[in-house]
């Protein structure tokens, strides 16, 4: 008579390892997929529950509008449809690539009108994670490889200040000392292209950066300290490596998984910041489109701007995670 074959200890242990391996890394896929469209879900049907009727918006006011007037209009925008029915078509469309058409404006494409305020706010992003991640870093590692307490301290007010400060009141302050007496900047609007534009992202994104500028650098500061701390750091000082050579050799490389998860968890707020501060400037990005589109219920481009929003920090909360993942395989537990 046989008898089965059962993997031992080391067989178990190996396919537990390997099963573990690939969960680690389906799982922050799948994260993202079932987030995504939890964004798309949520979003349509909070829409069309808390806001107001389209229509009535459109035709300007209850008076002088005949329900005839007003049931044509809504069978036109696909408001007469029960909601779930409203939600498959846009689901079908999604399918399709097709973001809809503006309530507004019937003959723009909503890809149109988001894409076109989404290359203003990205940019604005990017210029802002470009200056906030330099500075951090920076004074993130001269804080905690200097023996300054002055210089230390300084910089836990200045931190404190910029996130306890409104993006608004930081831009107000820019434009009036910055842009009007120093007349270094423009105090708002937009150019007609590139680079040209860019002298225009400097004020807006020095607004965001003062509230994460001081994540990244406590963030490096607390990574740095400890790594400082650690035998290999110990023995390189011993061994007589100058304290900036240890800095920029040792510390900085294992102070970018931190760096990226901060910013990885930052990304929604960062966006949401610069939307705010895009409105303080003047600037034609997203938060423009939404304040118009919220003002007018135009339900398509409010849905296609929050879920264009999600689906970017999404991927970039992916990316940042993998990055992180690679750089230091530890957080891969």
């Amino acid at each position: 008579m046989s008898s089965a074959v059962w993997p031992g200890p080391a067989a178990r242990r190996t396919g537990s390892r390997a099963g573990k391996r690939l969960a680690a890394r389906v799982s922050p896929i799948a994260q993202a997929i079932v987030v995504t469209l939890l964004v798309m879900i949520i979003t349509f049907f909070l829409i069309r529950t808390l806001l107001g009727d389209p229509a009535v918006v459109m035709i300007g006011g209850n008076t002088g509008a005949s329900p005839e007037r007003m049931a044509a209009l809504r069978t036109e925008l696909g408001l007469d449809k029960p909601l779930l029915a409203q939600f498959l078509d846009y689901a079908t469309g999604l399918l399709h690539g097709d973001l809809g058409n503006s309530f507004q404006h019937p003959t723009t494409t909503v890809a149109s009108v988001v894409m076109n305020g989404a290359g203003v706010t990205f940019a604005l992003v990017g210029v802002t994670l470009l200056i906030s991640s330099v500075v951090g870093i920076g004074l993130g590692l001269l804080s905690a490889g200097g023996n300054w307490p002055v210089f230390d301290n300084i910089l836990r007010v200045l931190s404190l200040l910029g996130l306890a400060a409104p993006g608004a009141l930081i831009g107000l302050v820019l434009i009036l000392t910055v842009a009007l007496r120093g007349g270094l900047f423009p105090t708002g609007g937009w150019g007609s292209g590139y680079p040209d534009n860019f002298q225009y992202l400097i004020l807006p994104a020095l607004t965001v950066s003062f509230w994460l500028t001081p994540i990244i650098l406590r963030a490096v500061r607390e990574r740095a300290g400890e790594v400082l701390h650690e035998p290999f750091a110990e023995a390189a000082a011993a061994r007589g490596m100058s304290r900036a050579r240890l800095m920029l050799r040792h510390v900085a490389p294992n102070c970018a998984g931190p760096v990226l998860a901060v910013i990885g968890v930052s990304l929604s707020y960062l966006i949401s910041g610069a939307v705010i501060v895009e409105i303080v400037y003047g600037l034609p990005g997203m938060g423009r489109a939404m304040t118009t589109a919220v003002a007018a219920l135009d339900f398509p481009v409010i849905q296609g701007i929050v879920l264009l929003t999600g689906a970017v920090v999404v991927v970039l909360n992916l990316i940042t995670e993998i990055a992180a993942r690679v750089i230091d395989p530890r957080t891969a537990r």
